[in-house]
């Protein structure tokens, strides 16, 4: 449970350099050549919501459907499976376990009741992992 716990706060440090950096630095650049106007304004966050969500529809799922986990993961030793097996899960799957977790971390309810069932599951699954039906395996 807590290698889920790192790997999740390695990933987390990721997406904030992959997310912030570049949009610090868009936000410079507009800001020396448009100034503070309206239209740098609309522009950035144009910006900004296309890269948010490219970087949600990319990282985690390519990741772990290419190699079966985030990078987090594969500093803790851990590796996204398909329940029952030991094969990665495609992009579907991995799209739809990303989306759900990040959904889930929104409602602090539904975050404490997801960590206590991955607690308490046998497979260890939350409901991000019944829904792409996957299941987090260590490697070591």
């Amino acid at each position: 449970m807590v290698q889920r716990q790192v790997a999740v706060g390695i990933d987390l440090v990721i997406a904030v350099l992959v997310v912030l950096v570049p949009l610090i630095a868009f936000d410079r650049l507009l800001n020396a050549t448009v100034g503070d106007g309206d239209g740098g304004v609309s522009v950035w966050r144009l910006v900004a919501v296309v890269w948010v969500v490219a970087f949600l529809l990319t990282y985690s799922p390519i990741s772990t459907c290419r190699w079966g986990r985030t990078p987090g993961k594969r500093v803790m030793g851990l590796k996204v499976v398909e329940l029952g097996g030991t094969g990665r899960i495609g992009y579907g799957p991995a799209l739809i376990r990303h989306l759900a977790n990040v959904g889930t971390g929104l409602v602090p309810v539904i975050i404490i009741s997801n960590v206590i069932a991955i607690s308490m599951d046998a497979n260890r699954q939350g409901l991000h992992d019944r829904l792409a039906r996957s299941a987090v395996v260590g490697t070591r």
